[in-house]
């Protein structure tokens, strides 16, 4: 996904002489104030105005400040459903908001499962449609809900204050998560509910928290984010440090190359990675700058959160970034004991009969670090444990009311049970185990969710409410116990009172315990009886165990076998691309011609192995050990345009002699190995030889002869990716994936339909051959045509035609050495100082976007005008395939390649030279000219000019 809205050029307004009234962000039509506290007015007008705020009794006058910011506090207010009016004048001017409430109101905050609207989600199928079948019977008053957010601006790298925002009525697009909170808070506090809605996809919780977060945060995790900010913040002494060097490097980098130039060698590419908090705009702080901060300081009772999909990586670090981020809040409210009730992570993806092993980092110690957190006064955890789902999971309402419990007990004094158990300590008794827990004095409960959330038996009530199964200690199949060996045993389950005593067969001096570290879902698990779950946890000699410092990954199960593929290098290295695309299962391989095999000798980050690496070659009696050392034959340095990298690459790559046709299936294997341990590997079976074509097609409509009956002779390998296009040389894959069961993946098939299979029916009627179809047809996007012939041209070809002289010129910048390369960085670099020298320090003065970007932008290192379409085509769909040797090329144009070129004639004679050189076999070349849509034509012209008569 791609997340970063770049500017190329950087546009600047004049601040205004005079400005109109302004209010903040929470002030719109139909708002909800706090009751009960000081509530902050706040707005801009002109310089030392005269404001007035009047609201109820309430009447209280004060003076702009020289920046047009001004503040009234308005007294505690009591609750009201009646629509008043909240009434602010100037000598000038007059702004009135109609239908403002009094209630409660909390801050709502987190990515995409907090952000989730409520009519997508069993919040408005379920919990909303219950409400108001409730209303039409008369027996519920309808829930005065309203929810407010920033509408204009996403994220900014420093706070602003100016924007545009809204109160909505609209209750079935609210927040999920939050409206089912509120409506818990209206059912029993009976006043209006009003809720911020900070929220936005694919955030990390770094970035929903304020810099005075990470300020003073103390350990190095904490420290090393704040430094960051710290470095885009043109007024420090750590920006200018920083930054300094950073212009540095790149105009030593930029010397040092033309020196090597000069001397015959390649060119190196420039570290671009800017320091500070500027991976992307969704960086640390940058949404709390651009969508919470216009909201500080409104009155609110507290906030809520539910985010972690972004964090799942960081494991335990959850637990800093926690700290930071209700420190942050708080901070910036200037509230110190301001209420902050979180999301403990569901469990995504956990379906019925997986098995539940043990495991450690990621989202396990997520959830942990996540449970560690209530050590923060005036916070709480709602676990979401047994709850699943996808990535936008469906059962929203009982975490919503899960939080909203926090709030009842602690803000508003109901004798209720908040808290789920959550373990305490361990006992070891000879075989037994025996855990104690917290939350669970009136004894522990087996139930599970699925009944009651998915089932369709009468009382199921679509919700994720917990169904007890009497007796259910032996349905539990989430704890384990470890042995002295550190090898985990699933456990057998007796449940008295607030404890569990496990035994295990063949532990008879149990060390350790976990329970549900893998998630739980819709499984059987343990509750107290307020009905809330259990937290997971694990342990060994009475220490919290976590990835870092435990030996075996995955952990050791007894019984369990774990997938090679997933424990050491060939965990480490599962995405290598160790083979080129088309040497996959049932592959065809061209006959009587020498054939190059290939493939990456790196990892799909672009990194060498750590040891001494080789690749072990076996196919159709040649063997060969190659050791990746750039100085054997077989290992080919790539320069950063035969690559994704600018760094570049390395492959190998083995010629074979010529092999006949044959139909016997035949198998390749290659091996990468690390100090003789296998990293990855790649089979390959029922490969046969015989005539192999690429085909260029545009996407259009051929008419196509009948076709007979499938011959499983003829095979295809077609474009399964979403793209067509890249910027960057695919080198091992047509999709962005390369791992090799990404399901983007290209895959031989047996061809039953379209040109590939009527062309390779006709060839294999005249050959009695297998044949092979690589055909790659290209995506035309909606409203757009189909390419011009330049996108299916290498970059280094446009050279050679004068009227493409741009495009080569745009697309060279990508690569270092080039005079296009060389201006860019240049510009890139200026614009980087006027970035910080105009752009940064103007926001930070007007506390509002100067560009008025939706979203924060920042210099772009790619050409500002690169919108050339020029070889991205061939990037994508062409690349990747040589230099596979074939009987022939079939370019099929488009009526639209030649009227866009008026030059065509000439390109195309370039993209023939340029395909019959990079491809090998010294392949035919046949133009199905534009106009030409009958299939049957092309058809015949492939096979008389290869085949003859």
């Amino acid at each position: 996904m791609k997340y970063v809205i770049f500017i190329f050029t950087v546009w600047f307004t004049a601040p205004c002489l005079t400005q109109a009234l302004e209010l903040g962000a929470p002030f719109r039509d139909h708002a909800i104030l706090q009751q009960g506290m000081d509530v902050p007015v706040w707005g801009w007008s002109e310089a030392g105005s005269k404001v007035t705020v009047s609201f109820g009794d309430q009447q209280k006058t004060t003076t702009s400040g020289k920046d047009g910011r001004w503040t009234i506090i308005l007294n505690p207010l009591k609750a009201s459903s009646e629509p008043a009016e909240l009434r602010v004048t100037t000598p000038s001017e007059t702004l009135r908001l109609k239908d403002v409430l009094v209630g409660e109101v909390w801050l709502a905050s987190g990515q995409s499962n907090m952000q989730w609207l409520a009519n997508k989600c069993n919040v408005g199928r379920v919990l909303q449609k219950s409400i108001a079948a409730r209303v039409l019977a008369g027996t519920e008053t309808p829930p005065i809900i309203r929810e407010a957010k920033v509408t204009n601006v996403f994220s900014a790298l420093h706070p602003i204050d100016r924007v545009m925002s809204e109160w909505s009525l609209d209750q079935e697009n609210f927040s999920g998560i939050a409206f089912a909170f509120a409506y818990e808070l209206y059912r029993e506090l009976q006043v209006p509910i009003g809720i911020l809605n900070c929220s936005f996809s694919s955030t990390s919780i770094e970035s929903w928290t304020p810099r005075e977060g990470f300020m003073g945060g103390t350990e190095t995790y904490t420290k090393e984010l704040y430094q960051k900010i710290l470095e885009s913040d043109p007024e420090s002494a750590e920006h200018k440090t920083v930054w300094s060097a950073y212009y540095q490097q790149i105009n030593d980098t930029m010397h040092a190359n033309a020196s090597a130039i000069a001397r015959g060698e390649p060119a190196k590419p420039v570290n671009l990675t800017p320091p500070g908090n500027l991976r992307h705009n969704r960086d640390a702080s940058w949404l709390y700058n651009a969508r919470m901060h216009p909201m500080v300081p409104a009155a609110i009772r507290g906030a809520i959160w539910n985010q972690g999909y972004a964090n799942i990586g960081g494991g335990i670090t959850y637990y800093q970034n926690l700290h930071s981020l209700v420190r942050g809040w708080r901070l910036t409210w200037n509230r110190p004991t301001l209420p902050v009730y979180f999301h403990q992570f569901y469990s995504p993806g956990i379906k019925e009969g997986n098995p539940n092993l043990p495991v450690v980092g990621g989202a396990t110690e997520m959830r942990i670090g996540t449970w560690l957190a209530r050590d923060i006064p005036h916070t709480g955890m709602a676990s979401q444990i047994d709850i699943t789902g996808g990535v936008h999971y469906g059962h929203k309402t009982v975490p919503g009311q899960r939080l909203a419990l926090h709030a009842l007990k602690h803000q508003y004094g109901k004798d209720i049970v908040a808290d789920g158990p959550s373990f305490n300590r361990y006992e070891v008794h000879g075989d037994k185990l025996v855990v104690t827990f917290d939350d669970a004095d009136n004894g522990l409960l087996v139930a599970e969710t699925r009944s009651h959330a998915i089932g369709r038996e009468a009382g199921a009530t679509g919700l994720a409410n917990p169904t007890v199964i009497p007796n259910g200690a032996s349905d539990v199949t989430l704890f384990y116990i470890a042995d002295a060996n550190k090898i985990w045993h699933l456990a057998e389950v007796k449940i008295h009172q607030n404890t569990v005593i496990l035994t295990a067969p063949g532990v008879s001096e149990p060390r350790g315990v976990a329970y549900a570290t893998g998630g739980v879902g819709f499984q059987p698990n343990l509750y107290n009886q307020a009905m809330l779950p259990m937290s997971p946890f694990i342990y060994y000699d009475h220490k919290m165990v976590t990835e870092a410092e435990w030996p075996d990954r995955p952990l050791k199960v007894a019984g369990v076998t774990p997938d090679p593929s997933t424990v050491g290098l060939r965990k480490d290295w599962y995405k290598m691309p160790l083979l080129a695309p088309q040497f996959r299962d049932n592959a065809v391989l061209q006959a009587g011609k020498p054939i190059t095999i290939w493939g990456s000798v790196l990892h799909d980050h672009m990194t060498e192995a750590e040891g001494e690496a080789v690749v072990e070659f076996r196919f159709n009696g040649i063997q060969k050990n190659i050791p990746v050392r750039e100085d054997h034959e077989n290992i080919i340095v790539l320069g950063p345009d035969a690559t994704r990298s600018l760094n570049g690459g390395k492959e190998w790559r083995v010629t074979i002699p010529p092999m006949e046709a044959s139909t016997d299936p035949k198998t390749l294997e290659v091996r990468f190995l690390i100090d003789g341990e296998i990293a990855h590997e790649r089979i390959a079976t029922n490969i046969v030889v015989g005539d192999v074509w690429y085909v260029a097609a545009p996407s259009q409509d051929l008419d196509l002869p009948p076709l007979e009956s499938a011959n499983p002779m003829v095979r295809v390998i077609k474009r399964k990716a979403k793209r067509s296009t890249s910027y960057t040389p695919s080198r091992y894959s047509v999709c962005v994936s390369r791992t090799p069961k990404n399901r983007f993946a290209s895959e031989w098939l047996q061809a039953s339909s379209g040109l590939a299979a009527a062309l390779g029916q006709r060839i294999h009627a005249k050959t009695g051959n297998p044949v092979g179809i690589i055909y790659m047809q290209n995506i035309v996007p909606k409203g757009g045509t189909n390419p011009p012939i330049k996108s299916w041209m290498p970059y280094q070809a446009l050279a050679r035609v004068p009227a493409l002289a741009e495009d080569y010129h745009v697309i060279s910048s990508r690569y270092p050495g080039s005079e296009g390369y060389n201006a860019n960085i240049k510009r890139y670099v200026q614009e980087w100082k006027t970035y910080w020298s105009d752009y940064i320090p103007e926001m930070i003065a007007t506390r509002r976007v100067p560009d008025e970007q939706a979203w924060g932008v920042m210099p772009n290192p790619a050409a500002p005008d690169n919108q050339s379409d020029a070889a991205l085509t061939y990037n994508s769909l062409v690349h990747a395939f040589t230099p596979t040797a074939l009987t022939g090329i079939v370019f099929i144009s488009s009526d639209s390649m030649a009227d866009g070129s008026a030059d065509f004639e000439k390109q195309l004679m370039i993209l023939t030279d340029s395909w019959k050189k990079r491809f090998t076999g010294d392949p035919h070349f046949i133009h199905a000219a534009p106009g030409a849509t009958t299939g049957t034509a092309i058809i015949e012209q492939v096979v008389q000019r290869a085949y003859g008569p």
